[in-house]
């Protein structure tokens, strides 16, 4: 068993999110949890009654759950999660950063952002991380728009609008909660 060839090293899950979902079970992770190793899970269930189930089996243990939807992700803030490790953070790292700040003082603006942020990650439905490279170019950045290796992958005009779309609501956004642009 891997745990006991490499005995200092403390470890991290993700669930698979594609392209074969598998998501661990809470027994699992109770399991995961009990033997102290593991202090990181990315959770891609994206269904907060299983997030919660997950969050009950790690709870008082060094296991933290990470959640990788947005559009869940305060819900799931609230039951406890430890924090956000989605494609979204791409986009608008400080955006999440700000939600975490206000889920923890001003509740309804927490829940204003939320509502932006749960509607943004419709965007991550385009090909990925193509959409991220593109979003990334605008901001400036030299980044070539590849793929995924072997993938044949494009982002369509319309995808390359939503993208710009998307960039100007989160200025608009960016102003309505004080933060400064890149």
């Amino acid at each position: 068993m891997i745990l006991s060839e490499v005995p200092d090293v403390s470890f991290g899950i993700y669930e698979c999110p594609y392209p074969y979902k598998r998501l661990l079970s809470p027994e699992l992770l109770k399991w995961c949890a009990g033997t102290g190793r593991f202090s990181f899970l990315k959770d891609t269930c994206c269904d907060p009654e299983q997030i919660e189930a997950k969050l009950d089996a790690i709870r008082g243990t060094s296991l933290k759950l990470f959640n990788a939807n947005a559009a869940t992700l305060l819900k799931s803030l609230d039951m406890g999660a430890a924090g956000y490790s989605g494609v979204m953070v791409n986009f608008h790292p400080d955006l999440y950063v700000r939600l975490l700040q206000l889920q923890r003082g001003n509740v309804a603006e927490a829940v204003r952002l939320q509502q932006f942020l749960g509607l943004a990650s419709a965007v991550e439905r385009q090909p990925y991380p193509l959409n991220a490279k593109y979003h990334l170019s605008l901001e400036g950045l030299s980044i070539g728009l590849h793929g995924r290796t072997g993938g044949n992958a494009s982002l369509s005009a319309s995808m390359m609008l939503e993208i710009e779309q998307l960039r100007g609501m989160e200025q608009q956004i960016r102003e309505m909660f004080n933060l400064h642009t890149f």
